[in-house]
């Protein structure tokens, strides 16, 4: 019996195909993990010494009351970062306060006008892990003191302009509720870094297109007392690599079962100390508060270049929407030694 020769450019063939499959897939596969990487971007602080932002905040309050609405006030306020020091442990920032001017004239203008320009050149020094996360106020006592002296100088520079026509109890007033404010570490520190953990707040994650980063929250009860719970989202819109700049959308939204408890305790709670009492079936008025927001961050450095945030809150037929708007310039320090 004859056996067939063997066909060598069979072979060849076949081993041609099998070669050229591995290749590829060996080129192939770099482009795919390169292409995947791209779609998630690590948001971390990459600040050096000396690094400075100047930001300019705008603030536009508008209150409505069944369904017809008016804007109630509007003001811009300058602030000042600057790293003071950059380490692998983290970060010291100098957070400056500057001037608040008002496009819409406030009531009470010339006290309201004072008051805010109580925080006006102060330096908040704000501790940051490397992550980006607010870990305390470095100088919160120097903070205290220094508001008590602009109180004092408010106090005298008011008895001083308007003589026995000074309004001495609106003065203790506002020195009471400024002492509440600076009474502890926690007050200090909240009062402090309202603004920051605004600006701060999208650092130390990882977020991916197309994916929602979730987890529960609070968010501050609009009639005082406890905080209420909140869930909150947050999902990457875009990041163009060429410019390295990144969008995200942040959503907060309080939990209308939970809220709606809340707000009965505290309701039966006033009534009570007024002698009243709130019949069971009669329903509060439902109340619901949401925040958004859309950050554009320089994913290079960390570093937020503009933020739109609005907060809606809503109590039965009254509603306000307060609105932020930050804009900064960053001027970039030395690099580390």
């Amino acid at each position: 019996m004859l056996t067939p020769a063997p066909q060598p450019h069979k072979a060849l063939s076949g081993s041609v195909i099998v070669r050229t499959t591995v290749l590829l897939c060996l080129c192939l596969l770099p482009w795919g993990v390169e292409h995947a990487a791209a779609q998630s971007v690590e948001i971390i602080p990459h600040w050096r010494t000396g690094d400075s932002v100047e930001i300019i905040v705008t603030r536009v309050r508008e209150k409505s009351l069944d369904g017809r609405s008016t804007r109630s006030g509007k003001t811009h306020t300058r602030f000042s970062l600057e790293v003071l020091r950059a380490g692998p442990q983290g970060y010291l920032v100098g957070w400056t306060v500057g001037a608040t001017t008002f496009e819409v004239p406030a009531p009470s203008e010339s006290i309201l006008r004072q008051v805010v320009g109580l925080m006006q050149g102060l330096q908040i020094q704000l501790e940051i892990d490397p992550r980006g996360a607010i870990t305390g106020v470095r100088n919160r006592e120097a903070l205290r003191n220094q508001i008590r002296e602009k109180l004092d100088a408010l106090s005298d520079n008011a008895a001083a302009s308007q003589g026995e026509n000074a309004d001495q109890a609106l003065m203790e007033n506002l020195r009471a509720q400024w002492d509440v404010m600076f009474s502890t570490k926690a007050q200090i520190e909240q009062v402090c870094t309202r603004d920051a953990q605004t600006y701060f707040r999208i650092l130390g994650r990882t977020y991916t297109r197309g994916q929602h980063d979730e987890y529960q929250s609070v968010l501050d009860n609009p009639l005082g007392g406890a905080p209420l719970p909140a869930h909150t989202d947050i999902v990457l819109k875009s990041f163009e690599d060429r410019s390295r700049h990144a969008v995200l959308h942040w959503k907060q939204s309080a939990d209308r079962e939970q809220t709606d408890r809340i707000m009965r305790s505290i309701v039966k709670g006033l009534a009570a100390q007024r002698g009243k009492q709130v019949p069971e079936e009669r329903p509060v008025n439902t109340v619901s508060l949401e925040n958004q927001a859309e950050v554009e961050v320089d994913v290079e450095t960390g570093w937020i270049t503009k933020l739109t945030e609005t907060k809606a809150v809503n109590l039965g037929t009254r509603a306000q929407t307060d609105t932020t708007f930050m804009v900064s310039e960053v001027k970039k320090g030395r690099d580390p030694s």
